[in-house]
């Protein structure tokens, strides 16, 4: 524990940021959560999640050029990036997801990606439900 009283490896995260200790950025971490991770599909997008041993999850995404050209994949990453910022907290910690954009969300809206996204949101949830609270010790 720090100063603070927060856990050395937890990023300091100040209100919707998006810090790059929450993300994947090198390819090798990319590749060890798409060799060994589990697959989870819904509509648009697809997941592939593997545990990481931290107290927090991470994200990378992945938008291949044939899903559309630049704008179109540009335009996915934004919003990708903004719905995992805005709704992190619901994600179970201790995971690193890779987001595989499908071409099905080449004309996607935003409220198709959002609930392509939220699905995720729930398997996530589902397959790695959080732990119960420690119960209090009985006097």
């Amino acid at each position: 524990m720090t100063a603070e009283g927060v856990a050395p490896d937890v990023p300091a995260v100040v209100g919707e940021r998006f810090p790059k200790a929450l993300r994947l950025l090198q390819r090798r971490e990319f590749l060890e959560v798409q060799d060994g991770g589990q697959k989870v599909p819904s509509d648009c997008l697809l997941a592939l999640i593997q545990r990481n041993g931290r107290a927090y999850s991470r994200v990378g995404l992945t938008v291949s050029s044939k899903v559309g050209n630049a704008v179109v994949r540009a335009r996915l990453r934004r919003v990708l990036r903004e719905l995992f910022r805005k709704r992190r907290t619901q994600w179970p910690p201790g995971l690193d997801v890779v987001l595989v954009v499908r071409s099905s969300a080449k004309e996607a809206s935003f409220a198709e990606v959002s609930r392509a996204f939220d699905g995720v949101t729930r398997k996530l949830q589902r397959l790695f439900p959080a732990p119960p609270p420690p119960k209090a010790p009985v006097p």
